[in-house]
């Protein structure tokens, strides 16, 4: 678990100031869950022969002897909230979106720790298929591949598969088939596989040994559980409405026991052998489960420590584009009382409202020190403040890429900046 730091924090906040942005344009709303929840929740709703529930969880007693646990994922914590608070009896659907820590046990890695932070998304009680446009599968996806778009990330494969025969109502024939299909292979099974065998078929998928993954590699799918029309239907429409292309992975089955129709990853291979950067998928049963009723849901999660680690080898990478909106505000007075200061403060928080990412520097009248802050810490553009620029009514910009410095109106500085050569529009 990880501190993060000043320097590191503002890279999380404009990948978080970009997902609201996008999440408000698609009309999610933001929803907050606790951090503690009862363990039987996470029990009930991942899984209990799972990897998070059988190995990850953080679980322990409080002091009235309750089992809880701190949230390893978000998508039971929102359907617990929207039960509790009978948020559907006073809308037909929700589109939630979240961002937050989740907590798992596991051995950490690049990009993977035991606090670790997603950005998700769900749409509840939107059913696959839509009449009237685009179903909440695709809607799904298209929402996560915007997202990334939006972050400027380039060469991301979407992994799909269908498991509405795995987990539908075929399950026990299916599972049943696939059980005898390892049963026949039992000798090959490492040993966290042969448990899975008896408890649970589908988390031998799950499996990092390479024999049991040559294993997984051979299943007669075609026999077994070939695609269905609905998903096969899916696959052709978003190619053809948004020109997402979908890569057909049978071996995906995700690492949860509540999906119940298509499952996908968005992978990159800046991140290497473990490249998903996110993941998500239908999952129809898990409202009744809890008590909800019968409520079709569909959502993704992105991990954004592994965001983050594709959007520094990006090209452009995350501090380039950060560096194309980013302001130094320098008050150059002699101290806080100065009448220069708000007036500085004002226009910085009119630039931050715009989505510029902004800094406002201490006063003082040494130009040359704040240069050189400035150029030490990537700003691309200065806005200096002087008793003259007050008196004037007129900034002066100074462009850091270029060397170049221009006068600039004080009702002009958000147009200055928007329209510059190679500056893109916030």
């Amino acid at each position: 678990m990880e501190d993060i730091l000043p320097g590191e924090v503002e890279k999380w906040q404009w990948i978080e100031k970009k997902a609201r942005a996008l999440f408000s344009v698609k009309r999610f709303r933001e929803i907050r869950t606790p951090l503690l929840e009862p363990t039987e929740l996470f029990n009930r709703a991942i899984g209990e022969t799972t990897d998070i529930v059988h190995k990850e969880m953080y679980t322990f007693q409080d002091r009235g002897e309750r089992f809880m646990t701190l949230r390893p994922e978000m998508t039971a914590s929102v359907a617990r909230s929207v039960i509790q608070h009978g948020l559907l009896k006073t809308a037909p659907s929700l589109a939630l979106y979240y961002m937050g820590p989740m907590f798992r046990a596991e051995r950490p890695q690049a990009g993977r720790k035991r606090q670790f932070h997603q950005i998700g998304a769900e749409l509840v009680n939107v059913p696959e298929k839509d009449p009237e446009g685009m179903g909440g599968d695709a809607l799904i996806l298209c929402c996560l591949h915007d997202f990334l778009e939006l972050l400027n990330i380039r060469y991301v494969k979407f992994r799909v598969n269908d498991l509405s025969r795995i987990n539908g109502a075929q399950a026990d024939k299916v599972r049943g088939q696939l059980r005898d299909y390892f049963e026949g292979h039992k000798a090959k099974l490492d040993p966290d596989s042969l448990y899975r065998l008896d408890k649970n078929v589908l988390r031998i998928f799950d499996s990092k040994i390479p024999e049991t993954r040559a294993l997984v590699e051979e299943v007669p799918w075609q026999d077994i559980a070939p695609l269905s029309d609905e998903f096969q239907q899916l696959c052709a429409g978003v190619k053809k409405t948004a020109g997402l292309d979908l890569e057909i992975d049978r071996r995906l089955v995700r690492g949860l026991d509540y999906y119940t129709g298509v499952v996908f990853e968005a992978a990159s291979a800046a991140l290497g052998a473990q490249d998903a950067l996110a993941g998500g998928g239908r999952y129809d049963n898990l409202y009744a489960d809890m008590g909800g009723g019968a409520v079709p849901c569909t959502g993704f999660s992105i991990g954004v420590e592994r965001l983050l680690m594709v959007l520094e080898k990006n090209e452009p990478s995350i501090s380039r584009q950060m560096r194309e909106h980013s302001v130094y505000f320098v008050p150059l007075c002699q101290h806080a009382g100065s009448p220069e200061l708000p007036v500085v403060e004002e226009a910085a928080g009119n630039l931050a409202d715009r989505g510029f990412e902004v800094e406002v520097a201490r006063p003082s009248l040494k130009l040359g020190d704040h240069l050189k802050r400035a150029s030490k810490a990537g700003f691309r553009y200065v806005v200096i403040a002087g008793s003259s620029e007050i008196e004037k009514q007129q900034w002066q910009v100074k462009n850091m890429d270029q060397n170049t410095q221009d006068p600039v109106a004080f009702g002009s500085l958000l147009n200055y900046l928007v329209t510059q050569k190679g500056m893109k529009s916030v």
